[in-house]
Formats: structure tokens, sequence, C-alpha cells
């Protein structure tokens, strides 16, 4: 019988030594590190749980980095609008009409401490965190706003804001100083007269008289005169009230009182004429009297709204060019577009050309059956809607746009059936067009509808359907600007979560910060001289106006202090919410990660002694096997 090593093959014995000390290595490894192994070869069955569970972490991260970024931003912007809420309650406390102080101490004070809140609020404006600009839209490179001495006083022959204001008062003041209202005397008649079609000065609003002897004549139109006949003598004490627009908005009233005898000193300029011998006479003072009182309220009343009109002009917001008098200010007749070479422009950065507030540039107006549809002026090429084109109907007539800037008269020739359609294209800036369309409808109407009128009469049933479709137009191009216009939060997004991303973009010229623009600057540039009769009033109607301005009633409107606040505090809480989703969901994903990746030590140390008494008996056994001969067997 032959004995040899065949019925123990040495090799086979050899391999699984090899595989155990193999494995062995393993186990010192994971008993050392914890890990399950050092590659991705060696996760077997784990590996596409341990992908996919890094794989969201690693998207974790990212969310959770862009919220650290998001909130830093946001914690400073919230320490800005904390700041700027406060400065609107100071502004809006610091001057009170009438309230002068001892010596008018108060009119030394306000223009000082103003100038000290457009300092702080240009600062403001042009912080950055981390090398971002963060009250410029999404242009986050450069500051967005000059420095305050640049905006009051321009710089390299561009004229700045007080340039500007002294412009619009001379504009606004005339030649004559009466507001660019002309007087003029016929017999017992007095005519009260706008010198021209055009922005500037008063606009004669309303006329009313509590004298039965006095007979008022108010004509419409541009330029708007109004007449006052005296066809008897009037009594004293009777009043002529002439209701006046102002520049920035603003109204006001010139009264004028008839009396037996004249004031002196302080009550010269109140407004009091002299009753005459006759009716001629008597118009004759009252034509003095009221070239006196217009001139009064010029150094005043509208001294204040041309500053206020000034601001307005050169602190341009969303969707409107920065404008200048044009020509001559003492004459001018228009405004003209400001340029980068010849004004100082207030703010760089990003901004909708686009704005629902003045419902694209475009202003509706309606006479008789006619309504008409215009581009502001002046036009600029980089703001506001352009009538591209515009269709009618059977019974209704559209106008072709003609040249810029353009405008369209829409006539009802007859009274529209249901169902008849106007039909409007504007064209935007950017180069793309915007569809508007109202239809006639019968009851009620709906947005783009207007509704048609049932009077019997065709001549009434066209002016009031004319109406109803003016105010469905000025409703569908409030729509249209609304869904051009720029969101500002929108300008600056960041992406918190899978779907949830937060915008927390802001624009130095939202309405909030624009009002504060300019009713700071407004309030810098003002100078009130013991010396000058007209300081006091102008103060008062300074005051009045920087009270309005940073009244609490406009705190409900979009991009006011306390609305971007609150959008800004959804945002946050927005990131906050999706950061304490992200930490629990990476809990999660850490303990699967743990459980594909790591191994317990206390398995590993188990299994390494079983191993270890296996590859000492296998040593023993396959070091007997290879010694093993006949001798030996037998």
């Amino acid at each position: 019988m032959i004995v040899n090593k065949s019925m123990f093959p040495l090799q086979t014995g050899f391999s699984a030594l090899t595989n155990m000390q193999s494995r062995m290595s393993d186990l010192q490894v994971q008993l050392g590190t914890g890990q399950k192994a050092q590659s991705l070869a060696g996760m077997g069955a784990d590996l596409p749980v341990s992908l996919s569970a890094r794989s969201r972490l690693s998207q974790i991260a990212g969310f959770t980095s862009n919220i650290t970024t998001v909130d830093l931003r946001l914690g400073f912007l919230d320490n800005a609008f904390t700041r700027l809420d406060e400065m609107e309650g100071q502004a809006r406390n610091s001057a009170v009409p009438g309230q002068y102080g001892t010596g008018d101490i108060n009119m030394v004070t306000v223009p000082q401490q103003s100038r000290g809140r457009l300092d702080e609020l240009v600062t403001l404006m042009n912080s950055d965190v981390d090398g971002r600009y963060l009250f410029g839209g999404s242009k986050t490179d450069n500051a967005p706003v000059p420095e305050m001495n640049v905006l009051l006083e321009g710089q390299g022959g561009r004229a700045g804001f007080r340039t500007v204001v002294n412009e619009r008062k001379l504009a606004d003041a005339g030649a004559a100083g009466q507001g660019r209202l002309d007087t003029s005397l016929a017999g017992a008649s007095v005519t009260l007269a706008e010198d021209g079609a055009h922005p500037f000065g008063f606009k004669l609003s309303t006329l009313a008289t509590s004298s039965s002897a006095i007979t008022p004549t108010p004509t419409s139109g541009d330029p708007a005169s109004l007449g006052v006949e005296f066809t008897a003598q009037p009594t004293a004490g009777q009043t002529v009230t002439i209701g006046l627009s102002l520049p920035d908005g603003t109204e006001t009233q010139v009264t004028l009182t008839a009396a037996t005898e004249l004031p002196t000193g302080e009550n010269a300029d109140k407004g009091i004429y002299l009753i005459g011998a006759d009716e001629a006479t008597t118009a004759a003072n009252f034509e003095a009297a009221l070239k006196s009182k217009l001139q009064h309220e010029t150094d005043r009343t509208l001294s204040a709204a041309s500053t206020y009109a000034a601001s307005q002009n050169f602190f341009n917001g969303s969707g409107e060019p920065v404008v200048r008098v044009a020509g001559d200010p003492a004459t001018a007749t228009s405004l003209k577009l400001a340029t980068v070479n010849d004004t100082v422009m207030w703010y760089s950065g990003e901004t909708s050309a686009i704005s629902a507030d003045n419902l694209g540039r475009m202003t509706v107006s309606q006479t008789g059956d006619t309504v008409s549809l215009s581009e502001d002026v002046p036009q600029s090429p980089d703001y506001g809607f352009r009538i591209a084109a515009a269709t009618g109907s059977a019974n209704i007539t559209a106008s072709a746009p003609g040249p810029a800037p353009a405008s369209v008269d829409v006539q009802f020739t007859g009274v529209p059936a249901a169902g008849e359609t106007v039909s409007l294209t504007l064209s935007q800036p950017n180069g793309t067009t915007r569809d508007v369309a109202l239809k006639a409808v019968s009851g009620r109407a709906g947005p783009g509808e207007f509704s048609i009128s049932t009077n019997a009469d065709p001549a009434i049933a066209r002016e009031e359907t004319a109406a109803a479709f003016s105010n469905a137009l000025s409703k569908s191009l409030e729509g249209a600007a609304q869904a051009a216009q720029t969101n500002s939060r929108q300008t600056v997004s960041a992406r918190v979560g899978e779907s949830t991303k937060v915008n927390y973009g802001v624009t130095a010229n939202e309405s909030g910060m624009l009002a504060m623009m300019r009713t700071f600057a407004a309030m810098t540039v003002e100078t009130y001289p013991s010396d000058d009769a007209t300081s006091r009033g102008r103060f008062d109607a300074m005051a009045a106006r920087q009270q309005y301005q940073m009244s609490e009633q406009h705190n409900a409107n979009p991009g006011s202090i306390e609305a971007i606040t609150m959008d800004l505090a959804l945002a946050r809480n927005t990131a906050n919410e999706a950061k304490a989703r992200h930490d629990e969901y990476k809990a999660q994903l850490e303990n699967v990660l743990s459980d594909a990746e790591t191994v317990s030590k206390e398995e590993v140390a188990v299994e390494i002694l079983a191993l270890q008494t296996r590859l000492q008996a296998s040593y023993q056994v396959t070091a007997m096997v290879s010694q093993l001969n006949l001798t030996k067997f037998l």
C-alpha cells in the first residue's frame, strides 16, 4: 500500500490558511479603525446604502452652508432695518409745524439732524458683508449709493440734489414769483390762469365763494383758468377760495376775504382785499390781494412742495427715470431725462424697468365718449411700456399709436354689443411684448371686462360705457405692470432644501427707504435764516411733509420698512425651519451610515478569538500532515 499526501491535499489546506490569515488581518484593521472596510470595494452589500447616505449628507452639508450664509446676511439686514425704523420714528417727531423752539432753535437744528440721518442712511445702504453689498439686489459687487456729499453737491461737473432743487424752485415759482399763474383785470372781472401746459407751479383745482355778489367761473383744460366776477359789492367777511394742486402731489387753498379796511403788520399777507367804491374798484383790489397772496404762498408752501418735487425727480423710484428741468428754469415748460454725464445717479443697484405704481408710465384719461391712453413724458427707453398697437371693434374705434411719446384714442362711436373687444399690445424695455384685452359685457364686469351702459340716451350711454372702459383699462394696466415688475425680494435667493428656496434680496429704491432718502435730503438742503420772513412758513410746510412721508400710515405699502422687515423675517424663519429638518435628517442618515460602514468592536474581538483558535488548530494539523511518511504511518 502506497501512502502519500494525496489523501490530504496540502494546497487546499494552505489556501484555507491564507484566507483565514487575510480575514484575521481585516478583523484587526476593523478592530483598530472601527470601519468595515478601507475602500468601496470592501463594502460588499452595504455599498449602495453607504453611497446613498453619503450623497444625501453632502446635499445637507451644502444646504446647511447656504443657511449659515443666509442667516449671517439676514442678521445684518435685521439690525439695519431695526435702525431704519428707529430713524423713521425720530424724523417723524423731529419737526412739528408751529414748534420753532426758543429763539427759533428748531429751525437751526432740524437741517443738521436731517443731514446726520442722511449720512447714516447712505452708510447703511452701502454696508457690505464679506465684500457683498446687500442693498443693490443682485448687483452685489459695488456700493449702490454714492457718498452723501456727492449726492448733495454733485461731482465732476455732474449736478447733485441741491442743483436740481434750485432749478425746480425757479421753474415752479416762475419769473413773476406767482407760481406760474397770471392774473388779468377787465372791468369787474378778474381772471386767473396757468401760464402754459407744463408740470410746473400751481395748478388750478377748485373755486368757491361764500358771496352771492361774486360769480365764479372755473374753466377746465390745460392750461386751466378761472374767473371771478363782482356782480355786486360783497359784504365784509365773505370769501373766495381757490384750490391749488402743488408739484409734489399735495393740495393747498388760497382764501381771499372782503374787508372794509386793510390789516397791517403780520396780517398784511393774509389775503384781505378792500371793498371799493364800486364793483370795478373792488375787483382791482381783489386782483392786487390775489397777486400778493400768490407770491406769499409761492415763497412758502410752493417752495416746500418744489423741494419735495425735486426729491421725486432726483431720487427716482422703481420704474422711473431721473428727470430735471429742461432749459431756462424761470420759463421752462418741460422736464428732461437726466444722464450719467450731467447728473449724479443716486442709485446704481438692480431695479425694475416697469412699476405698477405708475401703470408702467402710462396715463389714462377720458373726455366724453373718448378714452385716451398716453405714454408719460419725458419718455425713457429704459423704463415703462410703449404702445405698439391698438385694435377696436364695430362700435369702438382705436387710433394708431403714432410717434413717441405715443398715445391712443379709443372712441365709442356707438354703444358696443356684448363681446366687442379692444386689444392693446404693449412693448417693454427688454424687447418683449404684453397684450391687454378688454371685452364689453352686459351686467357686472369681471377682470378684463367693462360694463355696457343701459342708459336710453345713446350719447349718455356712450359716455358711461367709456367711463367703465377707462376704469377697466387702468386696472388692466396695473395688472400688466405688476406682472412685468421685478420683485426686489426675488433678486437674491438661496436654496435651503431640495424644494425650498428663500428670497431675501433688498433694493435701496424700495418705497420705504426711498421716502427716507427723499425726505432726509429735502430737509437737509433747506435753511431757515432768522432774518428771512418766509422761514417759518417754509419750515411749517417742510415739517408737515416730513411727518406725512414718515407716518405709520405707509406701513402696509409694498416696500415699506415694515413690509420688508416682515418679508425678511419670513425668509429667516423658513431657513431656520429647513435647518431644523436637516439636523433631524442628518442624525438619521448618520445612524444609517454608521450601521453600513462601522463595526462593533466587541463582535470583532469575539470573531478574532474564534478565528485565532481555528488558525492554531489548522496550523497543527497541517504541520502533522506535512511530516507524514510510511514509517510514521506504520
